[in-house]
């Protein structure tokens, strides 16, 4: 049987492989997606069912979250009472309902989800049971005294986090939570103390567990400079530091090269740095980049891996006359755009920018306000990672 120990370990790799998969998808979340209009309703189906749970004779106040059969997020809404309705086109979903009282509620439910298969002009009937989520409570202490404000954050294997704020005298509670495994990671408010992560196994259903978390070491700070190929990197982006030693994460703001964490605890740390401008993000270990209680450290992290794009001049007929406006359009081996840039008075054009390696693309080159312009097509193009390839000067004729 594996010990406690290999078990918590397995929980933090688990969650922080998770976290790494995501920020590398993502910077920042898009908006969402409005709700499927109204005018699409002939392809639409709907779902409706019965919400079953014990709240005490309060009606129940819910979140409901709609995502692709693929766990695509879609969209939410509220949902008020004990019924709910949706209309969606036709195809697999999930819908996951979240009760919206507040973390610290310890008769909070845990989340629901259902898997509904969706068929246009049907409805489908389909209930949501909601239980009763697992709580953890206590106290957090920083450098022997009540952690004020201590932010607590608790995540699963299921990749699933929930976080709670703790009062003056650093208590919290953190109900609502789905049974299972947790590693509990918390924050001082001031930066000034840390402690290593706390295991809590096997949370049941509705389950409790009381703990104490002690913050008894000074924290550090952590400086890195983030280059692109020889130079700083341009641009803003989240960046997240991992302690090797911990699994605890902390999330700062880049900005001109340059990020900084504080309230770390001692030791190594890797970085996972997502996709910035043109260059693809990564995770990796910061060089020389060693924290000691109470003082900064100094590392650096390099992005080795830029897209690919293609670059030219489009002029007029007489072959020295740079044409501005010209459309400039590239497609992959599939015929699907990729990517569109229109000229400036320059003529000059960079189309792609984030390319990886890849063949028979096309370029398609036209006039957008002079249809007398034959346009230019350039097919069976490759290109690959760090590349700029020259397409050198593409003349419009009549």
């Amino acid at each position: 049987m594996p010990s406690l120990l290999a078990r918590r370990r397995s929980l933090v790799a688990t969650v922080l492989a998770a976290l790494i998969a995501c920020l590398m998808l993502v910077v920042q979340t898009p908006e969402a997606p409005a709700a499927p209009a109204a005018s699409a309703a002939a392809e639409t189906g709907k779902v409706r069912g019965n919400i079953f749970g014990k709240t005490g004779g309060s009606p129940m106040r819910l979140k409901m979250l709609y995502f692709k059969g693929d766990w695509t997020y879609l969209g939410a809404r509220n949902v008020f009472g004990s019924t709910y309705s949706i209309s969606l086109p036709a195809g697999n979903y999930h819908l996951q309902f979240v009760d919206k009282r507040p973390a610290y509620d310890v008769k909070k439910f845990a989340p629901s989800d259902v898997f509904v298969k969706v068929q246009a002009g049907r409805t489908v009937v389909k209930d949501v049971r909601m239980k009763r989520g697992a709580a953890i409570t206590g106290t957090v202490r920083a450098g022997g005294r009540p952690a004020a404000k201590a932010r607590v954050v608790a995540a699963n294997t299921s990749e699933q986090s929930f976080e709670t704020v703790a009062n003056d005298q650093g208590q919290f509670a953190l109900g609502g939570l789905p049974a299972g495994s947790y590693s509990v990671f918390t924050y001082d408010r001031r930066k000034v103390w840390v402690g290593k992560s706390l295991y809590v196994p096997k949370l049941a259903a509705g389950g409790f567990a009381n703990v104490k978390i002690s913050l008894p070491r000074k924290a550090g700070e952590l400086r890195v400079d983030v280059y692109a190929g020889g130079t700083a990197l341009k641009g803003t982006a989240y960046v997240t530091a991992v302690s090797r030693r911990t699994g605890q994460f902390w999330t700062a703001k880049l900005s001109k090269g340059t990020v900084g964490f504080r309230g770390l605890f001692p030791g190594r740390y890797r970085i996972v740095v997502p996709d910035v401008g043109r260059w693809f993000g990564r995770t990796g270990s910061v060089k020389n980049g060693y924290v000691v209680s109470g003082r900064g450290a100094f590392g650096s992290f390099r992005l080795t891996q830029r897209g690919g794009a293609f670059t030219g001049t489009v002029v007029r007929e007489d072959g020295t006359t740079p044409m501005q406006g010209a459309a400039v359009r590239l497609y992959d081996a599939s015929g699907a755009l990729v990517s569109e840039v229109e000229t400036p008075s320059t003529g000059r054009f960079l189309v792609g920018g984030r390319l990886r390696a890849q063949s028979g693309m096309t370029v398609v080159v036209f006039s957008k306000y002079d249809s007398t312009y034959e346009p230019v097509t350039i097919s069976d193009l490759d290109i690959m990672l760090n590349q700029d390839k020259p397409l050198g000067t593409i003349s419009l004729q009549h």
